[in-house]
């Protein structure tokens, strides 16, 4: 077949798609179907087409067959359409064209009620000689022959569409003709018919699924999956039980160095040096193990659901993905859920963690003042209850820590680095083929109520059909992988049959589709959500409490010089020969107790403002970088750090809480210390005063934190559809996004390549991107709110929506 001057611009490599329709008629092969242009071509003035009719399916007998086929092939010339070779048209002269053509194009149709029933189109085209002549001798068959085999693959692939077609019915045209060089066939097999026994047999390729690999030697693009975070390193954790050993040592030196000795020092008197060392020196050592362990415990919140993944042992494992925490969301009362994942050594940490905290106050009440006869003068000594009871706490928290390091440094945590932002979860789901059980979970408020339970893995793997290369990540074993197409020069992820109009080439619309349509767009959903703490009504609370109890403790400490001139304590005021004074006690661990609450009561708040400002800056409508968006890593620094950080980022209500949150330590420190039992000559009695100096920075430092609570207003950018404090939480609002297909996502090699390929300027663009939160064009052809590129070429701007809560 000669094209003539043909100019073949564009060739569909992309699956064949099917269009199923209850006709008859076939119009695979019709004229106006195979034209290289939008025109069809003919010498016939007229131009009529007589489409190819496909014939009726009935049981046949194999004599029937042949004699069907011979009469069949009698008309072949009449129901297979000639393909005539079209003149290309100047690609300049397309804007006339399509003027012209609108205007001249008419069809009609007609039918017939014959059992062979047909249709006749009657095109109206352009002038003859603006058509190339067909070339004479040249069989069109085979490319018909072609065309019609691709398009009636479906057949082959699931079935007749009549189950009750006989064995011997087959393509009613012989498929073997010459092809002219396309490679229809083997040329060997000329003069043999095909075997419909054959065909009817053929099955689609198996589909690649995920198997789960190890790589035999250790590369830099397949390294060891043992990452572990810095505080969980061994160096880290040694570092600490060193501390707790020497804070055990000295218990035991207070404890037991007393009983046969007249106390520890003497004591002279309040606000020296001495009393520092015993009444503020313990309990800020204290704290600072605490602030420790907190660190700690926040670095195992965050890997935990990672390592869980990376463990075979686990069945059915997740759930880690839905409930459990990525940071502590309160520190006032022990978490049990590592019980729940079967990690009971964490649970037993976890709660040895909470244990701690008493640490403080009882630090504070350690050391007391007592007379000693016969020499007759007061010393400093260790009370013996509140000793033995810290050495206790000190050794089980060592113990614990020891068990915590022998756990990182024995077995592998499945990390490639430390999963501390946006950009490093979301690389690990690039190629995940479980992202379906998403659906409609950026708008859901329960986290586990749509979820299966999955056996899943963080690890490496390969596919079915390429089992020569290893790639990381998260899947589940043996399912299909997720697979792509390119439409229109872009990645769309493939959909189901089951929810694809195929007719209309769409995703079918459903009632669940359209209430997602609907709710996404809702202003109620996109601003739903906001910690319970941080929601209006309780930080109008908060801030009145702390307004209130600050007043009244300012009120109540300098009204008639109360606190300078003492008061009366109570309870007995001796101390004992174990070294313990009940009023001692009591005005030393109960105000560094409340000091301790109001520390722990600021932690929540530190860390949720860490989490949302990465969304708070996706919610600008013209975008943010990714490094003030998916590189954000707050949750994971140090308090002083993530103070200088956010400061020098222009994040000054982050900075100002975080600083509070390592400021309020010093509440208990001095609460704890300040008070003391003494005797005042003036009024012969004994009464409770205040080490002055210390009780004026305990009044400033409760000014400021009370007022810290009027800036905690979240405000509205950082109010989301749902909580963030998990990983699949997080993972709804990228699901569909088209950022899974990005090449910054795909296999970064470290966390300094994946940094390098999200701050640089992508390929053909002079700028780096920007991203936000809003609706977008997902994969799946359908729209979803989370987060992605603000502005995709093709795609448009995100929608943004900032309008006003109903």
């Amino acid at each position: 077949m000669n094209l003539g001057d043909s100019n073949l611009k564009y060739v569909n490599t992309s699956r064949p798609q099917l269009v199923h329709s209850d006709s008859k008629q076939s119009v695979t092969a019709s004229d106006d179907y195979y034209s290289l242009t939008s025109e069809a071509s003919s010498s016939d003035d007229h131009n009529t087409i007589r489409r190819y009719e496909t014939p009726p399916m009935r049981m046949r007998s194999a004599d029937a067959s042949r004699d069907a086929l011979q009469s069949e092939a009698k008309q072949s010339e009449a129901t297979i359409p000639t393909i005539r070779p079209i003149k290309h048209k100047d690609p300049a002269d397309e804007d006339l064209e399509k003027a012209t053509t609108s205007g001249q194009h008419k069809i009609k149709r007609k039918s017939t009620s014959s059992s062979s029933s047909e249709s006749e189109t009657t095109i109206m085209r352009r002038p003859i000689d603006e058509v190339s002549p067909p070339t004479p001798g040249v069989d069109d068959t085979p490319y018909i022959q072609f065309a019609i085999d691709q398009l009636t693959r479906d057949e082959e692939v699931v079935g007749p569409r009549h189950e009750n077609l006989g064995s011997e019915a087959s393509y009613p045209v012989d498929r073997i003709v010459p092809d002219q060089g396309l490679g229809y066939y083997d040329q060997r097999l000329q003069g043999q018919r095909p075997d419909p026994e054959r065909r009817r047999q053929y099955s689609p390729p198996p589909e690649s699924v995920l198997i789960p690999t190890e790589p035999t030697t250790e590369t830099f693009r397949y390294p060891k999956l043992n990452f572990v975070p810095r505080p969980l390193r061994v160096a880290s954790l040694a570092v600490l039980i060193l501390c707790c050993l020497f804070m055990i040592a000295g218990l035991l030196f207070c404890a037991i160095y007393p009983t046969n000795h007249s106390g520890l020092w003497v004591y002279d008197g309040v606000g020296t040096g001495r009393y520092f060392v015993f009444q503020y020196l313990p309990t800020l050592l204290a704290s600072l193990i605490i602030i420790w362990v907190l660190i700690i415990q926040s670095a195992t919140f965050r890997v935990f659901p990672f390592i869980t993944l990376a463990h075979e042992r686990v069945s059915m494992n997740s759930a880690v993905l839905h409930d459990s925490a990525l940071f502590p969301a309160n520190y006032l009362l022990p978490n049990m859920s590592f019980f729940r994942h079967q990690e009971p050594l964490l649970g037993l940490c976890s709660i040895t963690f909470w244990l701690a905290l008493f640490t403080i106050p009882l630090q504070a009440s350690l050391f007391q003042s007592r007379y000693y006869l016969p020499e007759g003068v007061w010393r400093w000594t260790a009370a013996q209850p509140v000793a033995w009871t810290l050495f206790v706490l000190y050794l089980l928290l060592a113990v614990m820590l020891v068990l915590l390091l022998a756990r990182f440094a024995t077995r592998q945590t499945g990390l490639k680095w430390d999963p501390v932002c946006l950009a490093d979860i979301l690389s690990l789901f690039h190629r995940a083929n479980f992202l379906s059980d998403f659906e409609r979970s950026e708008i859901e408020g329960s986290p586990l109520r749509y979820f299966p339970a999955k056996h899943l893995r963080l690890g490496y793997w390969m596919t079915s059909n390429h089992t020569n290369e290893a790639f990381y990540g998260i899947g589940e074993e043996n399912i299909p992988v997720r697979r792509y197409s390119l439409e229109r020069g872009k990645m769309r992820a493939v959909t189901d049959l089951s929810t694809f109009d195929l007719e209309g080439q769409r995703p079918r619309e459903s009632s669940t589709f359209d209430a997602l349509q609907r709710d996404i767009h809702t202003p109620d959903i996109r601003y739903r959500w906001l910690p319970w703490f941080l929601k209006d009504g309780f930080v109008v609370a908060w801030i009145i409490i702390a307004l209130v109890l600050m007043i009244a403790f300012v009120v109540v400490s300098f009204v008639n010089n109360a606190v300078k001139l003492g008061f009366l304590p109570m309870l007995p005021a001796p101390t004992t020969s174990q070294g313990f004074s009940p009023a001692d006690f009591l005005y030393s661990f109960v105000p560094a107790l409340i000091g301790t609450i109001l520390f722990l009561v600021w932690q929540p708040i530190d860390t949720s403002f860490r989490a949302l400002q990465p969304f708070a800056n996706l919610a600008n409508p013209r975008g943010c970088s990714a490094d003030n968006s998916l590189l954000l890593d707050y949750t994971s620094r140090l308090p002083i750090e993530v103070t200088l950080k956010a400061a020098v980022d222009g994040h000054y209500k982050v900075a100002w809480i975080s600083f509070i949150s390592l400021l309020a330590i010093t509440l208990p420190v001095l609460a704890g210390g300040v008070f003391t039992a003494q005797f005042v000559i003036d009024v012969q009695s004994v009464r409770m005063a205040a080490d002055m100096p210390g009780y004026y920075a305990l009044v400033v430092f409760v000014v400021i934190y009370a007022l810290s609570f009027l800036i905690i207003w979240p405000g509205r950018k950082r109010e989301l559809p749902h909580d963030i404090n998990t990983v699949g939480r997080l993972i709804s609002f990228f699901y569909e996004s088209p950022l899974l297909s990005d090449a910054a996502f795909r296999e970064p090699r470290s966390k300094i390549d994946l940094q390098t390929k999200l701050i640089g300027p992508l390929r053909g663009e002079k700028a780096s991107p920007k991203y936000a939160f809003g609706v977008f064009m997902g994969q799946d052809g359908r729209e979803h709110l989370g987060i992605d590129r603000l502005e995709r070429p093709g795609s448009g701007e995100m929608l943004i929506t900032t309008g006003m809560k109903r």
